[in-house]
């Protein structure tokens, strides 16, 4: 019998936030209700452990607020654990990564209205034809567009400041965005009381850059000594933000020996597929939003 990972971003309604495709919280129940019945729920330390079900792992990424007011409040009252990451940046630095001002702008302001400031500022070519590859998903072409414009063809400090201006202006300050949108270090410390496994996702939402020494000690080693002295755990398990990225491939291969050498257990990918316990150190995972039929992955050998 194989294990499984199962990946949640955001579990919230939409309540007027249209720049996200979020999991509604009565789906989320729904969902864990369903895999425990051909699943054991268990932390990413567990993964090993002796049971006649196969083993579930819960997996959250991006530290968003949801997680901890919705998606753990549910799980805590179920009595189910999951496995929740840190990203550190916007609390250390005051920095908030580009793709969640781009979810924030666009549940702000309408597409047309964003589109036009875009194009006020900025000359842009060729978007039409290098977004459909990108944003395929989205129907809207002003959303793909967007999108395709501010997270790939603007610098990151262009999109920062054409962002930061729009959204940041509705919050009061950049400190009030980052507390209401992210979880707090108390909030972290009562999911580690309540039995939550809490690992390593990044410092600033990068994608592995090619160097591993130079990307665990920007992106990973921070991160980890922040959970440190603000959460009081040693972690052990971590989660590249965007899988890795373009050069997953690479990460994987370079990055494990250094984890290993600091002590760390696994770490999730964004690749779907079944795992075998803790046998390897890279664990593959299902979105939440595309899970295909259990049954199926029950019967696989």
């Amino acid at each position: 019998m194989k294990d499984i990972a199962v990946m949640y971003h955001y579990v919230r309604n939409r309540d007027g936030w249209n720049g996200i495709h979020p999991l509604e919280p009565e789906k989320f129940k729904t969902q864990i209700e369903i895999l425990s019945k051909y699943f054991e729920i268990v932390g990413p330390d567990d993964l090993d452990k002796k049971g006649s079900k196969p083993k579930c792992v819960l997996t959250f990424d991006d530290a968003t607020k949801d997680q901890s007011t919705i998606a753990f409040d549910i799980l805590k009252r179920k009595g189910l654990p999951a496995y929740f990451t840190v990203m550190s940046g916007p609390y250390v630095k005051g920095k908030i990564p580009v793709f969640h001002l781009v979810h924030t702008v666009l549940s702000t302001y309408s597409e047309e209205e964003i589109w036009t400031e875009i194009n006020k500022e900025f000359d842009l070519k060729d978007i039409d034809k290098l977004s459909s590859t990108v944003y395929h998903y989205e129907v809207d072409l002003l959303r793909r567009y967007i999108k395709y414009t501010l997270n790939y063809v603007l610098s990151e400090n262009q999109s920062l400041e054409f962002l930061e201006n729009r959204v940041i202006s509705n919050f009061g300050s950049k400190k009030n965005f980052i507390e209401q949108f992210y979880i707090s270090n108390e909030e972290f410390i009562k999911m580690k009381e309540a039995g939550m496994t809490i690992g390593v996702h990044c410092v600033d939402h990068r994608p592995y850059s090619g160097n591993a020494l130079h990307f665990y000690k920007n992106e990973i080693e921070p991160c980890a000594n922040f959970i440190k002295e603000n959460i009081g755990i040693d972690p052990k398990w971590y989660t590249p933000a965007f899988g890795g990225g373009e050069q997953y491939k690479t990460m994987i291969e370079k990055l494990e020996p250094i984890l290993k050498d600091h002590g760390y257990k696994g770490g999730f990918l964004t690749i779907s597929g079944l795992n075998n316990g803790l046998s390897k150190f890279w664990l593959k995972r299902f979105d939440c939003i595309n899970l295909p039929p259990l049954s199926n992955l029950i019967l696989t050998d």
